[in-house]
């Protein structure tokens, strides 16, 4: 033990053996002592509060433009409370005060409030019954109502297309943009006489509690001719998206489906997942009809017979096993002797022949030969036929983007 220790450890022994006091009141010492505290105490602090600082930068690089909250408050040196000797008494809390102790407790210090996300989280109800901004419809449906629409029970009609109406079909909730409060997906569709559009909208609440739009995730256009359906998965929304529209003058399970992913970019949506084109179709095929302008030939002083003849190609790539060659005449002409493939019907001045073609594999083409009569004396008309691959029902089959314009021919039909 050092010497001045030993002194002060004999000097505390001797006061014990004389009976004088036992606390000496504080002197230089213990100054001293309380000044080592007090840095202590400060160097503590100083070393927290750089801690904090240094996570800071690291919390924002990793969240990328996400808000980082500030860092908690911590106790300042002069908030230290300062030793009080034992010789004085503490004085009793008064009640409803907090006691000193208390004060200077670090859990007891209130830190800055983080900023609260709204509550994007909106039942379809309400949502049925607010006004949204829409974006415009694509071609087709430029009559649906876009812009600030008023929704009353779910739907919306703009002024005077009584026709054409929006609907709120479907609702899902996802925090889409990061932010710990959730959002609200929804499709909007637009309904017209025998046809609809679909459109994917995010819907969410600002500071005042009000709906707004987002942003518009995905809608039907381009290669997508239809959106059969949505949900969600974490943040992000998945689309099942169709080539073809099924039901609706299509055979059903010609279509291809694909899911598609969008997230959020910070400014709107984009597609981060799932095949962006659809490959070609294995369901469908390209048809041709080619034709060319006739003249019939005198039979006798009265008539004029000869043969329209139309040549149907399949160009591939599928198999077709069902075709529907149409072709209409106009009074006075006619098909002398209908072919048994065929049927003929008429309305007023029009006849109309409907023939029945075996498969036609792809490259393959069939020649129709149909035997016109009409007298001498007829004035010229114009002819139309078209091909389709059609099933035994009212449906038929698509073809490729861009390749029904040759399925339909108009031509001179004439009599000497």
């Amino acid at each position: 033990m050092s010497e001045p220790n030993m002194r002060r450890l004999d000097d505390a022994f001797t006061a014990f053996r004389n009976g004088g006091p036992l606390v000496a009141p504080p002197g230089v010492e213990a100054a001293r002592a309380v000044h080592r505290r007090r840095r202590t105490t400060r160097m503590v602090v100083a070393g927290l509060a750089a801690v904090v600082l240094v996570a800071t930068p690291v919390l924002a690089q990793k969240r990328g433009s996400d808000p980082v909250p500030p860092p908690p408050a911590t106790l300042s040196p002069s908030s230290s409370p300062t030793p009080t000797p034992s010789s004085s008494p503490s004085p009793s809390p008064t009640a409803g005060t907090p006691s000193a102790s208390a004060t200077a407790s670090p859990s007891a210090t209130a830190s800055p409030s983080a900023t609260t996300a709204p509550d994007g989280r909106i039942s379809k109800a309400i949502l049925g019954s607010s006004t949204l901004r829409l974006s415009a419809w694509r071609s087709g449906f430029t009559e649906c109502p876009s812009g600030q629409v008023r929704f009353t029970g779910g739907r919306a009609q703009r002024a005077g297309v009584p026709d054409m109406s929006a609907e709120i079909r479907q609702t899902a909730y996802a925090d889409v943009d990061d932010d710990g409060a959730e959002e609200t997906v929804a499709s909007v569709v637009c309904t017209g006489p025998e046809m609809s559009q679909t459109k994917v909208v995010v819907f969410d609440r600002d500071g005042a509690g009000s709906v707004v739009t987002m942003g518009q995730v995905v809608d039907d256009g381009g290669d997508i001719v239809r959106i059969d359906a949505f949900g969600v998965r974490g943040g992000d929304i998945r689309a099942e998206v169709l080539d073809y529209v099924e039901g609706e003058g299509v055979p059903v399970g010609v279509a291809q489906r694909q899911w598609r992913t969008y997230s959020w970019t910070g400014s709107g949506f984009s597609q981060t997942g799932g095949p962006t084109s659809f490959p070609p179709n294995p369901h469908v095929t390209d048809l041709s009809l080619s034709g060319g302008d006739v003249t019939l030939e005198p039979v006798d002083a009265e008539r004029s017979a000869g043969d329209l003849a139309l040549v149907v190609r399949n160009k591939g790539p599928v198999h077709a096993d069902r075709l529907e060659l149409d072709v209409t005449l106009v009074d006075p002409f006619t098909v002398a002797a209908v072919p048994s493939f065929c049927t003929a019907s008429s309305y007023q001045s029009y006849r109309s022949y409907t023939c029945v073609l075996p498969a036609l594999a792809a490259g393959a083409e069939r020649t129709v030969s149909l035997p016109v009569t009409a007298p001498s004396s007829a004035s010229p008309i114009q002819y139309t036929a078209s091909v389709e691959w059609k099933p035994p029902n009212d449906f038929r089959y698509p073809e490729p983007d861009g390749a029904r314009d040759d399925n339909a021919i108009t031509h001179r039909l004439s009599a000497k």
